[in-house]
């Protein structure tokens, strides 16, 4: 398969130059390290502003061009973007250190991480787990956990350290995670697929995954 070919890193002003002569409107760019949200914008008057991951600095025209097709009818496919930002996480992106979080007042994620990768996985995952940061003011349910491919990094949702949450459900919802980090992210018509029909095949693999769909039902006020 033809891999994309990365340019030599460009700076903030030259992307900002780029996007507003492919958008012919003002932009405002934003570069951050936020691995999970690559790219987002949204217009202020005649102007758009962006935030960028930092891999864009680095990505080669036809991914640029897309991007600002993108961003240009608000949508659509971007089969070529999304290849260069999985290419990235593979090859050029270097994992942040997390500090991790593991024991919480009743849940210990690091037990939890080691019994399911060794009876699940065969302890091929290579990644961190931590519990997410409480987010005052801010709408935390329904996200119970995440993925970060570029850090390797399981994120758990400390909604769920609770007495009230069975060790049975924090351990589906960790499964769940780490099966992204086995599974990966696919391709479907140039979007990108998280929940392929095999991520849901392998999810009810848990051995209680019944069990942990019905609790889950049962207690949604909890979360």
């Amino acid at each position: 398969m033809e891999q994309l070919q990365l340019r030599i890193e460009t700076d903030g002003p030259g992307l900002k130059r780029f996007f507003e002569a492919a958008l012919k409107r003002p932009v405002e760019i934003v570069i951050t390290d936020n691995s999970s949200r690559m790219l987002s914008f949204r217009p202020i008057g005649p102007s758009i502003a962006m935030r960028l991951s930092r891999v864009f600095l680095s990505a080669p025209q036809e991914v640029l061009i897309e991007a600002a097709s993108f961003i240009r009818r608000r949508g659509g496919p971007t089969p070529v973007m999304n290849k260069f930002l999985r290419l990235a996480a593979s090859t050029t992106a270097k994992p942040r250190r997390v500090k991790a979080r593991l024991l919480g007042r009743h849940h210990d994620l690091g037990s939890a991480f080691e019994r399911i990768n060794s009876e699940y996985f065969e302890g091929r995952i290579d990644a961190s787990i931590t519990w997410s940061r409480k987010q005052p003011g801010r709408v935390r349910r329904r996200t119970l956990g995440s993925y970060c491919p570029l850090s390797r990094t399981v994120r758990i949702n400390p909604i769920l350290d609770n007495a009230l949450v069975p060790v049975l459900f924090v351990d589906f919802i960790v499964y769940h995670e780490m099966l992204h980090a086995h599974v990966g992210i696919g391709d479907k018509g140039g979007r990108r697929v998280v929940h392929s029909r095999e991520f849901r095949e392998k999810e009810r693999a848990f051995k209680r995954f019944e069990e942990a769909s019905i609790w889950e039902r049962a207690n949604r006020s909890l979360l």
